[in-house]
């Protein structure tokens, strides 16, 4: 069956819907169940990728793993050894650089950790030299900045995405890394105008994107019609935007 899938569909995008419909006219009485496992084998494959809830692309792009930096690498250290059972999402927007046309001059680790844990995390991450801010303080950091990546310690946001866990950290998807460069522009300055632009095309044509779960985080943060507006600007989105 999978066979006739890649036979049918490749090169291109689809929904579930379309698929079933294929093999169920190709072969009278599978169950939908089995088509279905049959599409998640391929993704799981690399042969098909998740662009949307129920909508499938098949065609060459590879999922994002990011590569972090030496500070959020020992950021990362610091939290294993010293808050063992405290959860926190790392974004490293080191990343970001293969998106872009001009590079920026420093680059941002931004730690969500829950609000009560702040006040600790900052104290152990300066007392291993690391030039860590809390997020009323960000404003101010390019007064005084040490460092080319400084690190941000702001209370975990109630809308965060599920993201997997290694041991207590969890990294930031592109989807909701691209999100929060709209949602927060006082951290992410220096990711905006037309670099925002580049970002957003060149990192959902590189790699694979949910668009269902980036658009429904950005709703979440009341900022669904911006980013929307920017993956207008992705070749990619506007393939699939009527399937989503």
């Amino acid at each position: 069956m999978k066979e006739e899938i890649l036979s049918r569909f490749s090169g291109q995008y689809c929904s579930i819907a379309d698929i079933v419909a294929y093999i169920e006219d190709l072969k009278p009485g599978i169950p939908r169940q089995t088509i279905i496992w049959n599409v998640s084998g391929l993704s799981g494959q690399g042969k098909a990728v998740r662009v949307g809830r129920g909508v499938y692309g098949f065609v060459p792009m590879n999922p994002f793993r990011p590569v972090v930096g030496e500070a959020a690498r020992k950021v990362g250290d610091i939290l294993q050894d010293k808050f063992k059972y405290l959860v926190a999402t790392i974004t490293d927007t080191s990343v970001l650089g293969q998106f872009m046309n001009l590079q920026p001059f420093s680059t941002v680790v931004v730690l969500e950790v829950r609000k009560s844990a702040t006040g600790a995390v900052l104290s152990a991450l300066r007392k291993e030299g690391l030039d860590a801010y809390e997020k009323t303080d960000y404003p101010k950091i390019d007064q005084y900045i040490s460092s080319l990546q400084p690190i941000l310690v702001r209370p975990e946001l109630s809308v965060n995405p599920k993201l997997p866990l290694e041991g207590n950290i969890r990294t930031s998807t592109l989807e909701k890394l691209l999100v929060d460069l709209v949602c927060d522009e006082d951290i992410f300055g220096q990711y905006q105008g037309e670099e925002l632009k580049n970002i957003y095309q060149n990192a959902t044509e590189r790699y694979a994107i949910n668009f269902s779960q980036m658009l429904k985080y950005a709703a979440a943060r009341k900022k669904k019609a911006p980013v929307r507006e920017l993956l207008e600007f992705s070749n990619v989105y506007r393939k699939v935007r009527s399937l989503l």
